[in-house]
């Protein structure tokens, strides 16, 4: 991964907050904070997406697991 894809991933761990939901991604907050550092476009977008999906998974075996 490059810089810009280290600043951006550590940008999109940042924008996540705990909640009684479960996690959430300040997802504007982390595009911003990405640009802040340099990495803009589709790649900042893609890292986050990666992100966000893999919250969604890790949440929906956290799920699996308390229901067996």
């Amino acid at each position: 991964m490059s810089v810009e894809g280290h600043a951006c991933w550590a940008a999109g761990v940042a924008s996540v907050s705990a909640s009684m939901t479960g996690l959430t991604l300040d997802t504007a907050g982390a595009l911003a904070a990405c640009r802040e550092m340099g990495t803009t476009g589709w790649a900042a977008a893609e890292l986050l997406l990666a992100l966000r999906i893999g919250m969604a998974e890790g949440a929906n075996t956290h799920r699996e697991g308390e229901t067996s």
